[in-house]
């Protein structure tokens, strides 16, 4: 990278230290692409030519595409950002955790940040950490009055200490609580992406645990917490740190479990829930050779062959079971009883219908709340496909942070369903690339695919701009019927370009 040193002691020389610190680390010494792509935005940022920094520019310059380069059909730019994001927020969460000054890649932009992380606050020595309860401080009696050439400068600024604390706590205690936040941390007070308020009063009473030897919960990438290992006896513990796991976000939560004949007993307020059971078989096993015998509150359920379902070992798996209640020693049983049975986590959510929750997903990592106070979740039982985000060009739409994120490509899902039940299947697309509307080429033609339920025709060449809506759109699919093994299996085939899709809803029908 052709980068003049920048004056010493400035600002722009500390960004260019924290520069050479990113590259010197290690994380990009496998991903040539990534270093490409960093140093030639890096390199624009540093001589102030922020404005030449373009898809095409980077295409052609940094990651050595010929100059017939058209980003119509080509996503390299847009996919290498997208990775070169991830491993940017890996290094700071992880060795660069305490550098005062970050690097950032804004979602969707390709122009560098250097944010400068605040140091914490120092109280002064023999300040209490934990500040004394509000009543405690309304109480104190009145200060005495110091004799005439006492230290007044000094009841100053205690005074003023005592001010600041009191304002501290009173700020706090206005703040929203923590399971809020997570879903308020991007929507401001005038942002009319913003959930209405009433939805923020519906909490998340789910019960989730992760089975395996980790000794703290595990907060998965949409701030959700699973609990440890406490409910089980019997068998053995495993874990696989080293495999990646398909279809989910949080692979870790996959990569360890308990295997063999166990039981569990699960405590459970009294009422109904819906069980699901996550899978992913990282041992390497055939087809055949690992399966699952389980039983729920002693009734045992059809056996499980998870490397069949999942179409190979390392696939995340789910298994959906409603109308379950706990029996009466107020606990939810669960008894594995092959030697080859295992399973990863498991989730637990109180129901009002015995036919099961709908599932509402979006197409990335994020979890939001709808303006009815539906609840849509991260993304999860995905296989292909490449994901991108449009926060800046989101559509003028009700809810138009169900169409933040997007999938593309030739992907499927494969949601686990509760058995015997038939479903309402809504799509959500949103064409946020080609078309007038999006500053882009192409119209009608442009993107064109079928998308396929079960071996049964939903689409066929299909194009969001040739439908009324503005190139947004909702498709709903009545009476859907899973397959045997109780999956719905969605797959988006191309036919011009690829296909894509914003979000899902999926909802038991009565």
């Amino acid at each position: 990278m052709a980068l003049t040193h920048p004056p010493l002691g400035t600002k722009e020389e500390m960004e260019w230290q924290e520069l050479q610190a990113l590259l010197q680390s290690g994380i990009l010494e496998k991903a040539p692409n990534l270093r490409h792509f960093l140093e030639y935005v890096a390199e624009q940022y540093f001589a102030g030519k922020t404005e030449e920094v373009k898809e095409y520019s980077i295409a052609v310059q940094a990651l050595h595409r010929h100059e017939q380069f058209d980003p119509q059909s080509d996503t390299i730019v847009r996919v290498t950002a997208h990775t070169l994001r991830k491993k940017l927020e890996q290094y700071y969460a992880t060795e660069g955790a305490d550098h005062p000054i970050q690097i950032r890649l804004p979602a969707g932009k390709y122009l560098l940040q250097f944010e400068r992380k605040e140091k914490p606050f120092a109280l002064p020595p023999g300040f209490p950490e934990t500040p004394p309860p509000l009543e405690t401080l309304l109480d104190t009696p009145p200060l005495r009055t110091r004799p005439v050439g006492a230290n007044w400068a000094a009841l100053a600024v205690a005074a003023a200490a005592v001010l600041l604390l009191l304002g501290s706590i009173l700020s706090m205690r206005k703040q929203a609580p923590p399971k809020l936040q997570s879903i308020l941390s991007s929507a401001q007070p005038n942002d009319d992406r913003a959930p209405a308020q009433p939805a923020m009063a519906a909490p998340d009473r789910a019960i989730r645990f992760q089975f395996g030897a980790a000794s703290q919960p595990y907060i998965d990438s949409a701030g959700r917490t699973w609990l440890i290992d406490q409910y089980c006896k019997g068998g053995s513990t495993f874990a696989h740190p080293n495999r990646e796991v398909q279809g989910t976000d949080d692979p870790a939560l996959l990569q360890q479990g308990r295997e063999g004949k166990f039981q569990c007993r699960i405590p459970a307020p009294p009422g109904n829930y819906q069980l699901q059971l996550l899978f992913a078989d990282t041992a390497g096993d055939k087809e055949g050779a690992r399966q699952v015998d389980v039983s729920i509150n002693n009734t045992p359920i059809a056996a499980l062959d998870i490397v069949d379902e999942g179409g190979g070992d390392d696939v995340m798996v789910g298994k959906v079971y409603a109308g379950i209640r706990p029996t009466t020693d107020g606990t939810i049983h669960l008894d594995f009883t092959s030697d080859a049975s295992f399973v990863n986590a498991a989730e637990l959510t109180p129901s009002p219908s015995e036919l099961g929750l709908p599932l509402r997903m979006l197409a990335g990592p994020a979890m939001i709340r709808d303006d009815q106070g539906s609840l849509w979740q991260p993304e999860q039982f995905f296989l292909g496909g490449r994901r991108t985000s449009h926060i800046d060009g989101l559509p003028k739409v009700a809810n138009p942070r169900l169409y933040e994120w997007e999938r593309y490509g030739h992907f499927r899902y494969l949601i686990p369903v509760v058995a015997n039940q038939e479903y309402k299947v809504k799509l959500y697309f949103s064409e946020q690339w080609f078309g007038k509307t999006n500053g882009g080429s192409g119209g009608v033609g442009s993107r064109v695919f079928d998308v396929y339920c079960n071996g049964t025709t939903l689409l066929k060449d299909f194009d969001i701009l040739k439908q009324p809506g503005d190139g947004t759109m909702v498709v709903t699919f009545d009476h859907v019927k899973p397959t045997a093994h109780n999956m719905l299996e969605l797959y988006f085939t191309p036919v011009t370009n690829y296909p894509l899709i914003n979000a899902l809803e999926i909802e038991p029908e009565s």
